[in-house]
């Protein structure tokens, strides 16, 4: 009776060892050589992509928020050179003005008082110099001493100077003659803030500029650090920048200058990246996404990140090796970038994983 309890015991044992075998069996990953005759159609293997699994350098990704501004350094603040009324107005709020080219025309009493000033001058210049005149042929003929020729000259000299200090002032204001001068625009570049009205009085004490102008061939990207990030951001890093306006655009640059202070309140410090706009497209204010890249000091196994399946909670790749040879192969992640994956564990440098209907393949091998 024994041996046939015995008996029994062994049989259930091994129908159980048996059924654990089958059910693996049936939760492992099926392989091409779980499915006998399997191989990519005539389409999928002329359409198929593939990647090299290479050891890379792991580069990191951090995003911050910005916003475009003018580059300051090219930004010219227009103030009145000698108060007065304004004439002419020739610009108005963003409107594009080049170089030297005249904004508004000024009356201004001050001038017209430089401008006496300079006929005086030239009057004077033109006595001082028939005086002189005079002078060498009274000497000539002995009857002045050297030293009254000498007043007379040093009397022409003067009066030179007088008038060239007053024809440089009035250079200077840009007013060939009359009561009247212009304010010019030292650059070239976008009106972005005007000051004054036709008929409006301008002092030269106004703390505000009549004009602004801003040259936007070249724009300043201003990104936020966070505190949390102050430590990993460094000048020269990478930074590829996108806007809302067009978000199918990448503009690229380099971080030339992160400011040292840190705004008590937003607990970030600015990060400038310049860009060259020569279509104007950036405008000052645009809000920017900032995606800033760096290597890290160690190398791991990496894919595109298109070559990643997640599925059951799980992340796997497909293992190329021939059209009838491709491997489910499971992989744990180290770190993610928006286009590079780096792995930990699953792959070896120098196989090869499909980028394209990878997905059609996975679920041939695997449902």
């Amino acid at each position: 009776m024994n041996s046939i309890f015995k008996c029994l015991n062994f049989h259930v044992i091994i129908l159980s060892f048996l059924g654990v075998i089958l059910l693996q069996s049936c939760n492992k990953e099926k392989t091409p050589a779980d499915l006998p005759g399997f191989k990519l159609t005539e389409t999928l293997s002329r359409e198929k992509q593939l990647a090299d699994v290479t050891e890379q350098t792991v580069q990191s990704e951090i995003v911050l928020t910005g916003k475009i501004s003018f580059n300051e350094d090219k930004v010219a603040r227009v103030f009145p050179l000698a108060g007065g009324f304004v004439k002419e107005l020739f610009v108005e709020l963003g409107d594009y003005v080049h170089k030297g080219q005249t904004l508004a025309i000024i009356r201004s009493p001050e001038i017209a008082g430089f401008t006496k000033e300079g006929e005086e001058a030239k009057a004077q210049v033109q006595v001082a110099e028939r005086q002189a005149k005079v002078a060498e042929e009274l000497y000539k003929s002995s009857i002045i001493s050297e030293l009254d020729l000498m007043e007379k000259r040093k009397d022409l000299e003067n009066a030179r100077a007088e008038y060239a200090r007053i024809k440089d002032v009035l250079d200077m204001y840009g007013a060939a003659s009359g009561s009247v001068y212009p304010i010019r625009s030292p650059v070239s570049g976008i009106v972005t803030q005007k000051n004054i009205a036709l008929n409006m009085e301008l002092r030269t004490e106004e703390i505000n500029p009549a004009f602004i102008v801003g040259s936007l061939e070249e724009v300043w990207v201003m990104a936020n650090i966070y505190e949390i990030d102050i430590a990993k951001i460094k000048e020269g890093y990478d930074a590829h920048i996108t806007v809302a306006a067009y978000p199918d655009r990448v503009y690229t640059g380099k971080i030339d200058k992160i400011f040292s202070l840190l705004d008590a309140e937003s607990r970030v410090v600015k990060a400038r990246i310049t860009l060259s706009n020569t279509n104007f497209d950036l405008k000052p204010e645009m809000f920017a996404n900032v995606k800033i890249k760096y290597a890290e000091q160690m190398k791991k196994i990496a894919i595109p990140s298109t070559a990643l399946i997640f599925d059951k909670s799980r992340h796997f790749a497909m293992v190329y090796k021939a059209d009838d040879n491709i491997e489910t192969r499971e992989v744990t992640i180290f770190k993610e970038t928006s286009d590079i994956v780096y792995i930990e564990t699953g792959l070896t440098s120098g196989e090869k994983v499909m980028t394209k209907h990878q997905l059609l393949v996975y679920d041939a091998l695997n449902d």
